[in-house]
C-alpha cells in the first residue's frame, strides 16, 4: 500500500520504517520543517515537504503521527478524498477525526518509543480501532508489520488503557525520579535501585501486581511510616505523595 506519513518524530519514524520493511511504499513525509521531513524521507527515497498543501493525493493511507492536539487541526486543512486516515494518539477518539474521512482508524502504540533507539521486540502492544470493519482489517494487516501483539478495542476501552498506562509508566517513572532525588541528596548513586526495579518488573511476568505488594504500608508498620514522614518533613509534595500512596495501599488490602 502507498502511505503518506504526516509527522517525523518517534512514532512516525518507528511506524514508517516498519511499514517499509513490511513491503509497503512510503510515498511522502510531511513534517513541520523541511529538515525533519527530509531526514525521515531519505530512508525511503521518497518525496517530502513542510507544507500540507503539497500532500500527495494518490496514497492509500494517511498516517497522522503527530501530537494529539494538532491532529484535529490538521484534518481541517486536508481533503483526504475518503482514503484511510489513521491517527496514532492514545487520547483521541474516532469521533474527533470523523470529518477527515468515512474510513478512519487508529493505531496506538502502548510503548515508549525513541527514534534514535528503536526497539527490536516483536510483541509491542498495538491498540487498534476503526470506523468500519473493512478499514479495521486493513489497519490490522498494517499493524502486523509492526508487532505480534495487536488488540482491537473500542474508544472507551482505549481511553481506559491509556489511563492505565499513565499510572503504570508515567507515574511509576516519577516514583523512580523521587527515589533518585532522595538518593542524590545523600550523594548515593541511583544504580542502587536498579536491581530492585528490575526484580519488581521481572516478577510481573509470572504473577499479577496485586499479589506482589510489599513494604511498610501493607505491613501496617506505623513506626517505619512515621520515620519516613519525618524524613520528608521539609518536602511537602513528596510527603503528601507518600501519605496518599500509603493510605491507598492500606485501603486496597484492608490494613
Amino acid at each position: 500500500m502507498k502511505i503518506v506519513i504526516i509527522g517525523s518524530g518517534n512514532i512516525a519514524t518507528f511506524f514508517s520504517k516498519k511499514f517499509f520493511i513490511g513491503g509497503h511504499e512510503i510515498v511522502q513525509v510531511i513534517s513541520a520543517t523541511n529538515e525533519h521531513a527530509q531526514e525521515l524521507a531519505q530512508n525511503f527515497k521518497c518525496d517530502y515537504s513542510a507544507n500540507l498543501s503539497d500532500i500527495n493525493h494518490e496514497a492509500d493511507i494517511y498516517l497522522l503521527a503527530i501530537k494529539d492536539d494538532i491532529v484535529t487541526e490538521i484534518i481541517q486543512e486536508i481533503n483526504f478524498h475518503q482514503k484511510i486516515v489513521i491517527h496514532t494518539a492514545g487520547s483521541l477518539t474516532l469521533d474527533q477525526i470523523a470529518n477527515a474521512s468515512a474510513n478512519i482508524g487508529s493505531i496506538w502504540c502502548m510503548y515508549s518509543i525513541n527514534k534514535n533507539h528503536l526497539p527490536n521486540r516483536e510483541n509491542i502492544p498495538l491498540i487498534i480501532n476503526a470506523s468500519n470493519n473493512e478499514t479495521l482489517n486493513v489497519i490490522r494487516r498494517l499493524s502486523e508489520t509492526i508487532s505480534t501483539a495487536i488488540f482491537s478495542l473500542t474508544d472507551e476501552q482505549k481511553m481506559k488503557a491509556h489511563l492505565a498506562a499513565v499510572f503504570a509508566n508515567n507515574f511509576a517513572n516519577h516514583m523512580f525520579t523521587i527515589g533518585q532525588d532522595i538518593l542524590q541528596n545523600e550523594e548515593i548513586s541511583f544504580d542502587l535501585l536498579i536491581p530492585l526495579i528490575e526484580n519488581t518488573v521481572e516478577k510481573l511476568t509470572y504473577t499479577s501486581p496485586d499479589k506482589l505488594q510489599t513494604g511498610p504500608a501493607i505491613r501496617n508498620d506505623e513506626l517505619t511510616i512515621a520515620k519516613h514522614l519525618d524524613l520528608l518533613k521539609n518536602e511537602a509534595d513528596t510527603k503528601e505523595i507518600y501519605t496518599l500512596l500509603t493510605k491507598a495501599i492500606q485501603k486496597k488490602y484492608g490494613c
